[in-house]
């Protein structure tokens, strides 16, 4: 009787944080929703934890320690699109910028409407300096996203301030203009 009644208490627990990781998420996968996690599937509490234990490093920033939890977390959910997404951002996060790379695509295989991996590969172009890539996923979000999401608005914002920057840095670095010579009567 007392096991029955533990195994239904760890049951309600592990419904309980499938529900608020759904609720929380909205599907987009963006940092905005922190990612739905796609279902529970065979992954059980333990997948649920590592997922949860990644975000919570992944919201305080610290991206290197939320890596071996969605590792984790992807061993037992291979074809999760949200844990791809969210490893190809800490992998970007943390410089591995051909690892992050790999992860979106991954992703993509698995899920090529996911609005998340598609605002954050366009950052990963920015960074990689291939703003024509970068408008490429911001024109497949405008397709996703018909009557706009967050995540085309966050991209084209980041867009917008790497073509500023690149403007600021080529004027910056312009030589002065020669002064006019000084005519002698």
């Amino acid at each position: 009787m007392k096991t029955s009644v533990l195994l239904t208490g760890v049951a309600a627990i592990a419904l309980c944080c499938a529900a608020s990781f759904a609720l929380a998420s909205g599907g987009g996968g963006g940092m905005g929703g922190m990612g739905s996690y796609g279902g529970m599937g065979n992954g059980g509490a333990q997948s649920v934890d590592n997922y949860s234990t990644a975000l919570r490093f992944i919201r305080r920033e610290e991206y290197a320690k939320a890596i071996p939890y969605l590792d984790n977390a992807l061993a037992d959910r291979p074809h999760s699109a949200d844990i791809l997404n969210y490893l190809g951002l800490t992998h970007r996060m943390v410089g591995d910028l051909t690892g992050s790379l790999v992860f979106y695509q991954k992703a993509l295989a698995i899920n090529p409407d996911h609005k998340g991996v598609h605002e954050y590969l366009g950052e990963l172009y920015l960074m990689m300096h291939d703003s024509a890539s970068a408008d490429a996923q911001l024109a497949e979000l405008t397709r996703i996203c018909t009557s706009g999401c967050e995540e085309k608005d966050l991209l084209a914002k980041a867009i917008a301030d790497y073509h500023a920057n690149a403007q600021a840095a080529t004027a910056a670095s312009a030589p002065p203009a020669a002064a006019p010579a000084p005519t002698n009567p």
